[in-house]
């Protein structure tokens, strides 16, 4: 079982992710939602997220941080850690990849198999559900008993 991580961002291409893996000595994770407000709701927007293995934990920061562009196209980055504190539900594929939902109306197709929501709710083609964690950079899957 895997899950692909796309090589293109939502807020930048495959050379650009490329730039900013090297810069900041990360790894490119995929792009996610993260929680965006005060209420713990799940943004709307998926920022791209890249796992740091040596934070500067004194500064605050934490593994996961994200970057997009804001609505004037400026390159923002924040502590994306929320991406993962919860597990994710995806559909395992008949080639053994484990389709996610990264944000609301993320809808992923493949196959026979779809899933949608994001991490608002769960809507599916059925089949069998995986449970999606995330270790130190690493995708853990669990199969859903």
């Amino acid at each position: 079982m895997f899950v692909k991580t796309p090589e293109s961002g939502y807020h930048f291409g495959e050379t650009e992710i490329k730039i900013l893996e090297k810069h900041y000595g990360a790894k490119y994770m995929g792009y996610w939602a993260i929680h965006g407000s005060a209420d713990y709701s799940w943004s709307s927007n998926p920022v791209d997220v890249f796992y740091q293995p040596n934070p500067d934990v004194s500064k605050g920061h934490s593994h996961y941080f994200g970057m997009f562009r804001n609505e004037d196209n400026k390159i923002m980055i924040c502590n994306a850690e929320s991406a993962f504190s919860d597990p994710i539900t995806g559909i395992l594929t008949d080639d053994g990849e484990v389709i996610v939902s990264r944000y609301r109306r993320d809808f992923v197709l493949k196959g026979n198999y779809f899933v949608d929501g994001g991490r608002d709710y769960i809507r599916s083609s059925g089949g069998e559900f995986v449970n999606v964690t995330v270790k130190n950079g690493e995708f853990v899957l669990e199969k859903v008993k």
